[in-house]
């Protein structure tokens, strides 16, 4: 588990990436909740969200999902 990145790009290609993808963004996720600063997690909740959407979009066009 980690602390989000913004503006991180994902670059999907595999059901491998994809999965793992989904794995990172859990962890930031669950991090990002256990923030002291309501401020701060809604922000990056907002980030995740961003990339998870980007995640699943790519995994669409590519026909892994």
């Amino acid at each position: 588990m980690s602390l989000v990145t913004f503006g991180k790009k994902w670059e999907i290609t595999t059901k491998e990436e994809y999965t793992k993808a989904l794995e990172v963004l859990d962890g930031n996720e669950f991090c990002a909740r256990m923030s002291d600063d309501y401020g701060r997690e809604k922000r990056e909740r907002a980030e995740i969200d961003r990339q998870r959407a980007e995640v699943e979009e790519q995994a669409k066009e590519k026909g892994i999902i």
